[in-house]
């Protein structure tokens, strides 16, 4: 047994459009994983350049009303979803940074693409993009495109990659909560040939069956998702994946691919999706466990 028995789902939240929208996907996700929810804001206070009561009371000031917005939408919450429990936090520190300490006891942290900016809230635009990098948990970056609509099934992109078990069971646990439809996207590089020459059949043929090898037992084990699988032949996997996540509720992929660095920053393609997605993505890091 382990200290995440009980972890809850964090959602960063500023203030923004974006971050509302993640607290509110956020909330669903606990109700669906029977898990607390926690609102979280990472405050960073201007720098003091004079000491004394005044200048403590004025950096305080935000900070109060920061905690009344976040009780107003817990409150929100609650009556939205009767039995949910919502606690929140305005921790001293910058919002990314909050964020990945938090991700050591959550099950899953959700924020917002894009933030309001600037110190009263989250760097618009690279909060969660960090988070997604160094996340301890699965984090879900909220984009909110207006013409997008609202998306169903899962995609899910395959590589082989390390973390690829991981984003499979992820992606297929998160088909329950959107029509029990997953599309398995395999990005495979097709070989240069001449726009009039033929089709790569034998290329196509092997990238069929290495998809269907990587999702070998996955319906056994999920008998209610429905499954399509697509190898597609591309030399931009991410405008692939980005175009299939205009239709869909979700993208789930890893933290980086095959070739990729090993080190801390996201592969391309999953940085590139967490930027450009047209709906929100679950960047999936392998769980650590917490005793």
């Amino acid at each position: 047994m382990t200290g995440l028995q009980h972890a809850p789902v964090v959602a960063g939240v500023d203030g923004s459009p974006h971050s509302w929208a993640a607290a509110e996907l956020a909330a669903g996700e606990a109700v669906r994983r029977h898990r607390p929810l926690r609102l979280v804001h990472g405050y960073a206070p201007p720098a003091a350049y004079s000491t004394g009561t005044l200048v403590a009371f004025e950096a305080a000031a935000p900070a109060r009303e920061l905690r009344a917005v976040l009780r107003e939408r817990a409150d929100r919450l609650w009556g939205r979803y009767p039995g949910l429990t919502v606690t929140t936090a305005v921790t001293d520190g910058y919002p990314a940074a909050v964020l990945i300490d938090e991700s050591l006891t959550a099950s899953l942290v959700v924020v917002g693409s894009r933030g309001l900016g600037g110190i009263r809230g989250m760097l618009a635009g690279s909060v969660g993009a960090q988070v997604a990098a160094h996340a301890f948990a699965p984090v879900i970056v909220v984009h909110a495109d207006p013409g997008a609509g609202s998306g169903t099934g899962v995609v899910v992109g395959v590589d082989g990659s390390a973390g690829a078990t991981a984003a499979l069971e992820f992606a297929f646990e998160a088909a329950d909560g959107f029509g029990n439809r997953l599309t398995a996207i395999y990005a495979w590089p097709a070989r240069r040939r001449h726009a009039d020459g033929p089709p790569d059949v034998e290329g196509q043929a092997d990238a069929d069956r290495y998809l269907a090898e990587q999702l070998a037992g996955w319906s056994e084990k999920y008998p209610d998702v429905t499954v399509e699988r697509r190898a597609v032949p591309t030399h931009n996997p991410l405008q692939t994946l980005v175009s299939h996540s205009r239709d869909a509720g979700l993208v789930v992929v890893g933290p980086r691919g095959r070739g990729g660095f090993a080190g801390l920053l996201l592969g391309s393609v999953s940085d590139g999706l967490v930027r450009h997605a047209h709906r929100p993505v679950a960047v999936v890091h392998a769980r650590l466990e917490v005793s």
